[in-house]
Order: C-alpha cells, then structure tokens, then sequence
C-alpha cells in the first residue's frame, strides 16, 4: 500500500491586499486540497489580514519581525505536515499542484523540490511558463552545483527543515530561498525540479526602477559569494532576468493588477515598485 503524505502551504505577507484572494482562491480549487493552509502576517498595514481572514481554512499567525526571512521560518516552524509547500502571495498555483508535490515526495531521496512558474500579468499567460521551464530545465540537468529554490513555488519535507533551519543565514543582501537551497547542496541533500509542479507568478519585480532591480538580482550573485560559491548558473540566471525585464518592462508598466488587464492609463501613470520584503 502507497504511503498518503500531508502538504501544508505556507504563505508569507506583506501588504499583499492586490494579490492575496486571488493566491488563496488557487488554493481553494485544488484537485487534492493541502492539510492545511498558513498565512504569515509580517507586519501589513492594509487589507491583507481581512482578506486571509475571510477563508475558512487558512490559520493565520504573525510573526512581528520584518523580513521575509523570519515569516518564513515562523510558517515553517507551525507547519503539521510531512511536506511543507511555500509559495508567494502573488502566486496562482494550478489545480493539480498539491497532488503533484504529494507525487514528487513519494521518492524518500527528494529533500525538496520546485517547479516551473507562468506570468499570468504578460501575453500568451498560461502558455509562457515553456521559455522559462526550457531555462530552468537546462540548468537543472547540466549545472549540478547551481542548486536552487524558488520562493514563489517550493517545498520541502519537514524532517530537512527541521534538520536545515539551524545554519541558514540572516542576511537581507541574500535570498532567503536560495540560501536554503545551497544549505541543503551543501549538506548533500536532493532537491529536485519538475516540469509537473507548475504555478503562476507576477512580474511585479519589473516595478522597480533599473537601480533597484540590479540591486535585487545581484542578492543571488551574494547569495553564493557568502558560502565561496561562484556557479556559472547564477550568472546565467541573472543576465536572463535581466534581459526580461528590459524586454518586458513596457508590458508590466501597462498591466493593472486590480482590473488584472493593460492600458495605456495605466501605461501613463505606471506602477508602484513594492517594497523589498526582505527588509
């Protein structure tokens, strides 16, 4: 007889009122629903607690230090499942998602695994996500020592968390879910990519103005550089991200996250870059 596994999604936010019903409306259709539902309050200021609060099966907990870092850790840590899903309040995971990580976990060597994203705020939305899946599939398979995790669309299983979460690193020049990628690299830990394990994400990165976006992108450069690592796949990954957002920028200023369409209006006024919830 299969073993059945548990799944709970953790969710950090932060002034997250544009995107959270939508994250947790995703939630609400899946094929195979998640044991349980946890969104991390990190401090907001606007609607995000009323609109977790109005889905009878999310728990919501806070956690009052700033950062994505300790939101994270402290949705974790509350986690009761044997696999810990952990995606962004922007993300729409699909309809088979919890099934999908429930498959992929079965194989007992699987610390932790992520998957492909589609950008549902640019054209041909749910048909996107090859161009990105060919990227990271390439470097999945030929870059052994560029392991990474996607915070939009991860999880990983409790036991490795618990056994991990001691030397992760607290810095906010880094990326919190690439830093608990190279800690399970390092510790000689599997994590796996598949194609299966898909979800929608934003672009809303593409907000920020060019300063800013560099300063975000090299965080994964940092990210290596504080464990002596220098993977041809962080450079690669970086100059990728950096030609979609010189490609794709026009296409984001124009998109209005309430009326989820373009518009030259908002073209014109554009988009409030969000702040880094690193900090």
């Amino acid at each position: 007889m299969s073993k059945i596994l548990n799944v709970s999604i953790i969710i950090p936010v932060y002034n997250e009122e544009s995107h959270l019903r939508q994250c947790l409306e995703a939630i609400s259709r899946q094929h195979e629903s998640p044991a349980e539902v946890i969104v991390v309050d990190n401090n907001s200021t606007d609607n995000t607690v009323a609109i977790a609060k109005s889905f009878s099966f999310v728990k919501l907990i806070t956690a009052k230090k700033q950062g994505v870092f300790y939101a994270r850790n402290k949705g974790f840590d509350a986690a009761k499942s044997e696999i810990i899903g952990r995606i962004d309040a922007d993300t729409r995971i699909d309809r088979d998602w919890t099934r999908q990580v429930k498959r992929i976990f079965l194989d007992d060597q699987v610390a932790a695994a992520t998957g492909p994203v589609y950008w549902y705020d640019m054209p041909l939305k749910e048909k996107n996500y090859f161009a990105e899946h060919a990227f990271k599939g390439l470097l999945y398979k030929y870059d052994k020592d560029y392991p990474f995790l996607f915070g939009s669309n991860m999880a990983i299983r409790r036991s490795e968390w618990q056994a991990i979460k001691g030397e992760l690193c607290d810095k906010k020049t880094m990326h919190e879910d690439m830093d608990l990628a190279i800690h399970l690299y390092l510790n000689q830990r599997h994590i796996v990519y598949d194609a299966n394990m898909r979800a929608g994400a934003s672009t809303r990165r593409f907000d920020s103005g060019p300063e800013d976006f560099y300063r975000y992108s090299e965080m994964m450069k940092t990210s290596f550089a504080e464990h002596d690592m220098n993977p041809v796949g962080a450079k690669v990954a970086i100059a990728a991200y950096t030609l979609g957002y010189v490609t794709l920028y026009p296409l984001r200023r124009a998109y209005d996250d309430k009326q989820e369409r373009r518009s030259l209006k908002r073209f014109i006024l554009g988009n409030k870059a969000r702040k880094n919830p690193m900090h």
